[in-house]
């Protein structure tokens, strides 16, 4: 009975795992339950204040990400800000893990009892 890789395995994978013996599949499915726990381990761990822009502000770093403000650019090349202006802001975000990567969440503008 032949089986269906899933959709989302490289090709290269679909086709070379079949070719392997029993021990180096117990072997690569060792190797993918550890990386899977690495993952996971690696996603509880706090956002470190050297993975967020150089002037945020932290002002909370708990399991669900690190809270900060960030003062920024807004892109218009007319606006002050993008020479010698001050920045816009300061704007509150949450960073957080996504597997290996941090990724951020927009939570609005900061209000003066966030500072």
């Amino acid at each position: 009975m032949p089986l269906n890789a899933p959709p989302s395995l490289p090709n290269y994978l679909a086709e070379g795992l079949p070719k392997q013996d029993d021990e180096a599949l117990r072997e690569t499915q060792e190797y993918i339950d550890e990386l899977l726990a690495a993952r996971e381990q690696r996603r509880q761990e706090p956002v470190t204040e050297d993975e967020l822009p150089a002037d945020a502000q932290v002002l909370d770093n708990e399991s669900s990400g690190a809270v900060y403000l960030e003062y920024r650019t807004c892109g218009d090349e007319t606006c002050s800000c993008m020479s010698s202006g001050e920045k816009h802001g300061p704007y509150k975000y949450r960073a957080y893990r996504d597997g290996d990567t941090v990724r951020r969440e927009y939570l609005g503008t900061a209000n003066e009892t966030d500072e």
